[in-house]
């Protein structure tokens, strides 16, 4: 039953357990929503980057010190811009948004889409969120929304990657892509983007 509960939760259905019995209380999360990045959004981004990510889970590395250095936020500002704010983007970069009881949405994280070279129709998605929401179901909502975003862009495959150490990724991609490879350093889900799959 735990591997059941592992796969409905990837996969974002809301359990609820009575003794032996797994009730299934809805599918996915209805309270995540993506929004393009803009200058306002960005400079939530940052902020929820600082408040809550190591640097190193949500931008390339930077020479320095450990930590968000000034530095280190000039180019977490500078790398958005160029790659997704700029005349001509090299991706599609998303805030991620949770609806909150009050004060409106909060930005949790970032989501991309990026066109992979010389495989036509397939598109790169990434992802990275606070510490504080990891765990509850919004990479999966995430994901789902970046496939059909991916789809209504015209994309027949998305692809994904995390490391071999990130176990909780690769959980969630092997419950949501027909396709992983593990090798030594990466592994690698693909999904097709056909109709079927929402």
């Amino acid at each position: 039953m735990a591997e059941a509960e592992r796969l409905l939760r990837a996969a974002g259905f809301a359990l609820t357990t009575t003794g032996d019995a797994l009730l299934v209380t809805r599918r996915f999360r209805t309270d995540v929503d993506l929004r393009p990045l803009d200058e306002n959004l960005l400079s939530r981004l940052l902020d929820a980057a600082v408040e809550d990510a190591d640097p190193r889970e949500v931008m390339p590395a930077v020479a320095g010190p450990a930590g968000w250095t000034r530095e280190r936020r000039a180019a977490f500002l500078r790398f958005h811009r160029t790659r997704s704010l700029s005349a001509h983007p090299v991706e599609s970069t998303y805030a991620v948004l949770l609806a909150g009881p009050a004060g409106g949405p909060r930005v949790v994280g970032a989501a991309r889409l990026a066109p992979v070279p010389e495989q036509p129709l397939t598109v790169e998605a990434g992802l990275w969120l606070r510490r504080q929401v990891r765990g509850e179901g919004l990479g999966s909502a995430v994901l789902r929304q970046l496939a059909g975003l991916a789809r209504a862009g015209g994309a027949a495959h998305m692809v994904a990657s995390t490391t071999p150490e990130n176990v909780a990724s690769q959980r969630l991609l092997s419950a949501l892509c027909t396709t992983v490879t593990r090798r030594e350093d990466a592994v690698i889900a693909r999904l097709a983007l056909g109709d079927a799959w929402s």
